[in-house]
C-alpha cells in the first residue's frame, strides 16, 4: 500500500532542493518567444490568474513587487476578468495540470480582449491553447499535487514576469541565495514546526498576518487545508481590527492563534499585533507569534513557506489522514463534467 504520507513528506522535505531544480531548469528555459512579445510592450497592469496550489504563487508576487511596482500587479482566482483588462495588460495564466476550468475561461477571455497573455502550466488543455496561439509558455513538472510543487509554480512566474521587465532581476537573484539558506537551517525548521503544531494540535486555528504577508496566511491555510484536512480561518491586520477581533467575545480555550510577523511590517500594525494578542488572550484562547527568518523579503517569504508546510505535515500525521487525498475536489470536479 502506498504510503501517501511519505510521499508528502519526501516533497516537503526537497523544498530547497526544488527551488534549485526550478531555477536550473529557467537557466535553460526557451525565451525567445517571451523576449518578442515583451518587446516594445509597456503593460499599464498585471493580472495573474491561478486557483488554489496553482494561483498562489501570484499572490507572493504581487506582496513582494506591491511597494516598488509602478503598474498594479493584481490576481484572480475566477471565471471571470476585470473590466480593465484590455491589450496593454499582461496576463499570466497559471494552471499545474493546465485543465483548471476557471483559469482556461478567463484566459480565453482574456486573449480575446487582445491582451499580451503567457502561460505556466505542465501541460493539459492551458499548453494547447497557448501552443495554438503562439503564447509564451513555461512547462512545469507534471503528476505532482500543486500544492507540492511551489518552488517550481512561483520562479516560473516571477521568471516571466522578468522576461517582462515587471519582476526585477536583483530580485530573481535572490532566489538562488534563499534556496542555500533553507538547506542549512532545514533542521531548525523542522523543529519550529515539531513544536508549533503540538501547541496547535486539535485547536480551532486562525491565521493573521500583515495585509502585505496575506500570501503566507492564505499558504499556511490552504497547506491546513488540504493535507491537514482542517478549516482554518485565516484575516489580516489591519482590517481584523475593524471586524473580527469584536468576533473574539466568542473565543474560547478551543482556539489558537498563529500571528505571523516579518521585518517589513508596518511598525503601527507590529503595536496592533501586540494589543490584538492582549484581547484574545483574555477570551482564554492561545497565541503564537511566528517570526520570520531571512535576510531579505523573500528569504522570509521562503522560510515561512517551508515552516507552514511541515506544519500541515505534521498535522496530518497526528491525525492520522492522508496529506495527498482531495476526494471532496474530485466529487466535486466529477459533477461538474456532468453538467
Amino acid at each position: 500500500m502506498v504510503n501517501f504520507v511519505t510521499i508528502m513528506r519526501k516533497l516537503i522535505e526537497d523544498f530547497p532542493i526544488q527551488i534549485e531544480d526550478a531555477l536550473f531548469a529557467l537557466k535553460k528555459q526557451e525565451s525567445k518567444l517571451h523576449d518578442e512579445k515583451a518587446n516594445g510592450f509597456q503593460p499599464s497592469g498585471v493580472l495573474i490568474l491561478g486557483m488554489g496550489g496553482s494561483g498562489i504563487g501570484g499572490a507572493f508576487v504581487a506582496s513582494i513587487l506591491r511597494k516598488s511596482s509602478t503598474i498594479p500587479i493584481l490576481t484572480t482566482a475566477d471565471y471571470n476578468i476585470p473590466g480593465w483588462v484590455n491589450n496593454e495588460t499582461l496576463v499570466i495564466a497559471c494552471s499545474n495540470s493546465g485543465n483548471t476550468e476557471e483559469t482556461l475561461k478567463a484566459a480565453s477571455d482574456a486573449f480575446n480582449r487582445n491582451a499580451n497573455v503567457a502561460c505556466v502550466t505542465s501541460g493539459g488543455k492551458l499548453e494547447e491553447f497557448a501552443l495554438a496561439n503562439e503564447l509564451p509558455i513555461v512547462k512545469i513538472p507534471a503528476g505532482f499535487p500543486p500544492r507540492s510543487q511551489f518552488g517550481h509554480s512561483f520562479l516560473s512566474l516571477a521568471w516571466t514576469l522578468e522576461r517582462f521587465g515587471i519582476f526585477p532581476n536583483q530580485l530573481y537573484l535572490e532566489f538562488e541565495a534563499s534556496a542555500e539558506s533553507l538547506s542549512l537551517n532545514a533542521s531548525k525548521v523542522k523543529e519550529r514546526a515539531e513544536t508549533i503544531s503540538e501547541l496547535i494540535y486539535d485547536k480551532n486555528i486562525h491565521i493573521y498576518s500583515d495585509t502585505d504577508t496575506e500570501c503566507v496566511a492564505i499558504r499556511w491555510r490552504q497547506q491546513l487545508n488540504e493535507n491537514s484536512k482542517l478549516l482554518v480561518n485565516s484575516h489580516v491586520f489591519p482590517e481584523l481590527n475593524h471586524n473580527e477581533l469584536v468576533g473574539w467575545a466568542a473565543g474560547s480555550e478551543h482556539d489558537v492563534v498563529l500571528i505571523i510577523r516579518t521585518s517589513e511590517d508596518s511598525a503601527r500594525t507590529k503595536v496592533r499585533m501586540d494589543l490584538s494578542a492582549e484581547i484574545i488572550q483574555e477570551m482564554g484562547a492561545d497565541v503564537i507569534f511566528i517570526d520570520a527568518n531571512g535576510e531579505s523579503r523573500i528569504h522570509e517569504f521562503m522560510d515561512l513557506v517551508f515552516l507552514g508546510d511541515y506544519i500541515s505535515l505534521l498535522l496530518a500525521e497526528k491525525q492520522e489522514v492522508d496529506p495527498v487525498e482531495i476526494e471532496n475536489i474530485i466529487r466535486l470536479k466529477s459533477k461538474l463534467s456532468e453538467l
